[in-house]
């Protein structure tokens, strides 16, 4: 690197980082001694021993000046030049770089043989100044390389003439780089291991001994041009070419240097631009945090930051702005010690911050305008178009047992209000009714204001109808209550209207309309001498009767299916059973939740039919598993307490268990259900525990659970509730799990624990003792034609990739 180049370190940087960096130059020793643990004696010791070298190799030669000081100088220029090239020895940029400065050393005059050494060092504290911009870190470096270049030429020298010189240079190359790499290893307290830790982890063997070959062939095939090819030029006995072999040698590792500049260069240059293309879009973990990933890659930094100081010793930053009016620094820095940051580097950073800035800028405006175009401007809430494209969302996207329901909010007699109060009383009553909606709204639920006094709310993840009027009526409560605008109390109304739907809709903006019209129909009444004072809500009647036809079109036609979620062995890895789940997808209208399908089925009195369907199905699904797998052998279907009497299905459940001999029907009892268990039920029960049906009690630890469920009614299962393992980290919750475990296995119950979503939990399950379990980590439930496939593919494995 040339003075122009080192110049360049600070010109090359943007104008607003240069204080900054000239303030680091002028107390850097300061902070080469701050609290990054370096040893301290040992570098100064060294720095020390090289200024004294340095020193006396300047009065020695000044003193009893050469012959010619033309092989001075060309060692010092020598050695500036071939310290250009240097090898990393390792896979981490915290690793020294070492060169091979130490083959300028294979020619020694005669006449100055004890000042050579001086002269190296003199050469090499020039480059170094030069490459870093820490006096001290050059100096220690100097001395260092001094202690080794002495061992150097110890080594080389102890071997009689006679010997093949490669063998001595091959020996003293060897000790050379035993004496600097020890050094630098005590230094830096022996953190060369992988991430910066104690040991050798991240050290290459093979780099530190290509540049013990390169010094030693090197070395020696000078020796042999001076010895054997100089004398037949050399015409002239006053003529020395010796001063010409050392300069052309070092020429050699100049041009090697630079075709790994040009390397480095080209290899940046491929990385920024790949960071043009991809770091606009690399911002699922954060804008800053890609920048940081693609910053530490390219420049091959330590570590890198973003601060709103400058950067420091060993570090170089340029302006970088990822938030609004807020200026900051990327900073990337290496432990002192590795190799220096080059101007290229420099660039590098420079190119990624200002790529990141103008991504950030540019996200803003887009991010900006957005929130321009999709929000009402004057409650903050979203507008009409937002609302259109969220409930368009939360129709397609809802979870297949998820209902949604739409939420008509209109203020009455609001025009009068503002007739008689003025616009900037109506726009306070609106912003308050806003604030009121986003309080008490769910955090899942959507809030527009899609007209001058009409709001709508998205209300997701519902259960049922009655859930969806429990909300809505709780807003309506909220908003109905007193505030007081100027110096008056005002109580809003609003007339309200419900529509819910559990299943896809084709048209989701047909929910909309039935709101409105029920929204509509309060209004109507009002006017028609209805409740004229407080909130009123009228729940869309339609759909519901829509979705009854459907449901019992379904059932009477036999269209209904099953979907099918394992079972597992947790110790032995396999599948012991299946768990047959309802589905009815309508071929207009789409999916329809399992809870809608039940409570439809029993409104409409055709229960009994429609579990007479799933189980059939269910133990004709089982001996296809069974004959594919016969370690499959158990079936569950899920029933009503009721449905297991004599007088409703008790019959039919035991004679298609005899129908289907090879496989055993469990059917799964609702521990809710169980708090009305008669001593009829329970005798019903053991008849068909009698008959060769198992008998499950799910759910249990739901908010209903009790322990007179698990000791009062016959039981061959117990499945825990997914709700008693949502936090494992609770101790509480691994207690009762461990309990009821040695709570069956002294029973005799078989303990299945669901809700398994992950290994982590799986390593719970197995550290408390659990033996089986169910939940998506072992299979989502899937059609009777994919677990066939399963089957076929994976057999009884539990866990497939």
């Amino acid at each position: 690197m040339t003075a122009a180049d080192s110049a360049g370190l600070v010109e090359g940087i943007h104008p607003a980082v240069q204080p900054a960096m000239i303030d680091s130059g002028r107390d850097h020793v300061a902070k080469w001694y701050d609290t990054r643990g370096y040893s301290r004696v040992f570098a100064i010791l060294l720095a020390v021993f090289a200024l004294v070298i340095v020193a006396t190799t300047v009065v020695g030669l000044l003193s009893a000046p050469p012959s010619s000081w033309t092989f001075v100088v060309v060692v010092i220029a020598s050695v500036v030049v071939c310290d250009s090239f240097q090898l990393h020895i390792g896979r981490s940029p915290s690793l020294p770089l070492f060169g091979v400065t130490i083959t300028m050393l294979a020619l020694r005059p005669a006449e100055i043989p004890h000042l050579s050494v001086g002269i190296w060092a003199i050469g090499l504290l020039v480059s170094q100044i030069i490459q870093r911009r820490s006096i001290v870190h050059s100096l220690f470096t100097v001395g260092l390389g001094t202690v080794g270049a002495f061992t150097f030429v110890a080594v080389q020298t102890s071997f009689p003439s006679g010997w093949w010189p490669l063998v001595g240079f091959v020996a003293a190359a060897i000790a050379y780089f035993t004496v600097v790499l020890t050094g630098e290893f005590v230094r830096q307290r022996g953190r060369w291991g992988i991430d910066q830790k104690f040991g050798l982890a991240a050290v290459r063997p093979t780099r530190i001994g290509l540049l013990i070959a390169i010094t030693a062939v090197m070395a020696a095939a000078m020796t042999y041009v001076d010895r054997n090819t100089i004398p037949w030029l050399e015409q002239d006995p006053q003529l020395n070419l010796t001063p010409v072999v050392v300069l052309l040698s070092a020429a050699l590792f100049a041009v090697l240097a630079q075709r790994s500049r040009y390397a480095g260069i080209e290899r940046r240059l491929s990385s920024v631009v790949d960071a043009a293309v991809n770091l606009p879009w690399d911002t699922a973990d954060g804008l800053a945090d890609g920048l940081k990933s693609r910053a530490r890659e390219i420049v091959q930094a330590s570590a890198v930051r973003i601060d709103n100081a400058g950067p420091g010793q060993a570090e170089i930053g340029v302006p970088v702005n990822l938030e609004s009016r807020l200026d900051q620094y990327l900073i990337a820095s290496r432990k002192v010690g590795g190799a220096p940051f080059t101007r290229e580097d420099e660039q590098a950073l420079a190119a990624l911050a200002h790529m990141a800035s103008e991504t950030a800028r540019i996200q803003h405006d887009v991010d900006t305008l957005e929130r321009r175009a999709n929000t009402d401007p004057l409650t903050g809430l979203a507008n009409y178009g937002a609302f259109q494209t969220a409930l368009i969302g939360a129709n397609e996207h809802r979870a297949y047992h998820s209902g949604i329901a739409v939420l008509f909010l209109d203020l009455d007699n609001f025009k009068r209000f503002n007739d008689n109060r003025g616009h900037d009383a109506g726009d306070q009553l609106l912003v308050a009714v806003a604030a009121r909606l986003q309080a008490v709204a769910g955090g899942r639920d959507f809030i527009s204001r899609i007209g001058g006094d009409e709001f709508v709310v998205i209300l997701a993840e519902l259960v049922s109808l009655a859930q969806a009027k429990e909300m809505a009526d709780r807003i309506l409560l909220a908003i109905g209550q007193p505030l007081t605008i100027g110096e008056q109390e005002v109580r809003p109304v609003v007339s309200a209207g419900l529509a819910f739907s559990n299943f896809r809709e084709l048209d989701a903006k047909s929910l909309v309309v039935d709101a409105d019209r029920s929204m509509l129909q309060v209004k109507r009444s009002r006017r028609q001498g209805g409740p004229a004072e407080g909130s009123s809500l009228i729940i869309a009647p339609h759909r519901s009767t829509r979705t009854n036809d459907m449901v019992a079109a379904a059932i009477r036609e036999d269209r209904l299916e099953l979907a099918f979620q394992p079972i597992v062995s947790i110790d032995q890895g396999i599948i012991w059973a299946f768990e047959s789940l309802v589905r009815y997808v309508d071929p207009g209208l789409g999916p329809i939740s399992p809870s809608s399908l039940v409570a439809r089925a029993k409104g409409l009195g055709m229960m009994d039919e429609f579990t007479k369907q799933i189980i059939t199905k269910a133990l004709d699904a089982a001996e296809e598993f069974h004959r594919l797998e016969p370690g499959i052998a158990c079936m569950t279907v899920n029933l009503e307490l009721g449905q297991i009497s004599e007088d409703q299905l008790g019959p039919f459940v035991r004679a298609a268990a005899r129908a289907h001999p090879d496989v055993t029907l469990c059917i799964e009892l609702n521990e809710r259900s169980l708090r009305s268990a008669t001593d009829d039920l329970r005798r019903e029960s053991e008849i068909l525990q009698d008959a060769g049906i198992i008998i499950a009690l799910d759910d249990y630890g739901s908010d209903d659970s009790s322990v007179g469920a698990l000791v009062r009614f016959p039981l061959d299962i117990l499945k825990i509730d997914r709700s008693l393992v949502d936090d494992l980290t609770d101790v509480r919750q691994r207690e009762v799990i461990k309990a009821l475990q040695g709570f069956g296995d002294n029973l005799d119950y078989t303990m299945v624990v669901e809700g398994i979503e992950d290994p982590g939990m799986v390593g719970v399950m197995v550290d408390l003792g659990v033996r089986s379990a169910q939940g998506f980590y072992y299979g989502h439930p899937l059609s009777f034609q994919l677990t066939m496939d399963r089957l076929k593919k994976w057999g009884t494995k539990a866990v497939i990739s």
